[in-house]
């Protein structure tokens, strides 16, 4: 269609199943368009060389107004008259960006709104560890696949790798690997699918495409049947709930255990009764629980909302957990009102006392699921158990349900055997005497 473009005639224009164009009535090439979503962009067509161009000039009602975008499409046939190949403002604005502006960008108008604080959380580390020391002063019309290959093969290299003291944490641990590189072209990844979509980069010009990724070996850790007896034994013993007595109380020795240590034992059996992640036990709230029906009723979780079905033991283990005035956490911390933080020293003595090596605290929720298997429970019920909302991600237990099959194929496998043998035909003609 076409008129004299205003912002009123702008803001009246309706989208479409396609792009929807208003071109200018008294600027040659001067247009509008408006995507499906409702996006309203400025842009000039022109030929230049014996071909047809169009750029873009900016954003309605964001990057400039219908008479800002009017003057910068004026000046911009200027250039084409004698001959210069013009660059709308979007281009213009991404030879200046660097690469640290695009993620400060990225935190605050995509992650934060959109993904979870652990989430969050990774992607900060992620580009101050590694995207801003190997290439956070790069505009970022500058990086190009090559550019993305350097920083990955660096990171696993472990370039940015450091230990290093600070004054509040203490200590920080920055480690590089394969792994995390592959985490770092995640993320560079849609920081750029963003710039294109914010209109800083052209479409499909993503610099991470094509680029090779590591590969991951996942490793599977399952407790055995000795293992998780040896596991129990430490979790009720007394060495387990003691705390050690600091050097500064003037003397060797074990003091009674306070609550937040009962707490985290308490918190490590639910975790292996459960399967349930580490995050979604310690942020527990009593509100949360309904041992009647014998349900934990999370409304916030990796996957989303989801029930979780507790076993009788799970049920009787929350059932024994007192109700701490002043929190509503089911297991409550030091600080008032705050959650146990962190059970990685309970679960580290824990496991020393039980003597198993190369245990992590995830490694419980695959136990959890690897017994399930092993009893014969199929993939679906055990994924809905842990909670997953892909199959694929239940299938690496697939393997281990190998057991109820196994007994068929030697059930088959007999009866054949006996056949061949002749014993299948004396039975038949006994049983027919």
């Amino acid at each position: 269609m076409r008129g004299k473009i205003t912002k009123r005639k702008v803001d009246e224009l309706q989208p479409g199943d396609r792009d929807v164009f208003l071109w200018d009535t008294e600027l040659p090439g001067f247009g509008c368009k408006v995507t499906p979503k409702g996006g309203r962009i400025y842009v000039l067509q022109y030929s230049q060389a014996g071909r047809d161009r169009r750029i873009t000039i900016g954003r309605h009602g964001i990057d400039l107004t219908a008479e800002q975008a009017r003057v910068e499409a004026f000046r911009l046939r200027g250039l084409i008259a004698i001959g210069e190949t013009p660059t709308g403002q979007a281009t213009q604005r991404a030879e200046v960006i660097t690469v640290a502006e695009l993620g400060q960008r990225y935190l605050n108008e995509y992650a934060i709104p959109h993904k979870k604080p652990s989430g969050i959380a990774q992607d900060r580390r992620n580009l101050q560890n590694h995207v801003v020391p190997l290439m956070g002063k790069l505009r970022i019309s500058a990086v190009e696949r090559a550019e993305v290959a350097r920083v990955m093969r660096e990171v696993a290299a472990g370039k940015t790798a450091k230990d290093e003291k600070t004054k509040h944490q203490g200590r920080r641990i920055v480690r590089g690997g394969e792994i995390v590189a592959n985490r770092v072209h995640a993320l560079l990844s849609k920081m750029f699918a963003l710039a294109e979509d914010w209109r800083l980069r052209p479409e499909g010009s993503n610099p991470c495409r094509g680029v090779k990724r590591y590969t991951e070996h996942k490793v599977e850790r399952f407790l055995s049947a000795d293992e998780l007896a040896r596991l129990g034994a430490a979790l009720t013993s007394e060495a387990a709930h003691a705390v050690p007595m600091s050097p500064s109380e003037g003397r060797r020795g074990w003091r009674p255990p306070t609550g937040t240590r009962v707490a985290s034992i308490a918190a490590l059996r639910l975790l292996l009764l459960t399967g349930c992640r580490v995050g979604e036990v310690l942020s527990l709230r009593w509100e949360n629980v309904n041992l009647e029906r014998r349900l934990l009723l999370l409304s916030d979780s990796k996957t989303g909302a989801k029930p979780v079905f507790l076993s009788t033991a799970a049920a009787e283990l929350i059932g024994t957990l007192p109700r701490m005035a002043g929190t509503e956490y089911v297991f409550p911390g030091d600080r008032p009102g705050k959650p146990i933080v962190s059970l990685r020293k309970s679960w580290k003595r824990v496991c020393k006392i039980a003597k198993i090596d190369a245990l992590r605290l995830h490694d419980l929720r695959h136990s959890y699921a690897s017994v399930g298997a092993a009893d014969g429970l199929s993939l679906p019920v055990i994924g809905a158990l842990l909670g997953h909302s892909q199959p694929a991600t239940t299938a690496r237990y697939a393997h281990l349900a190998a057991s109820p099959l196994h007994e068929a194929a030697d059930a088959i496998g007999a009866r054949i055997t006996a056949a061949l043998d002749g014993k299948g035909r004396s039975e038949q003609a006994t049983v027919a005497e």
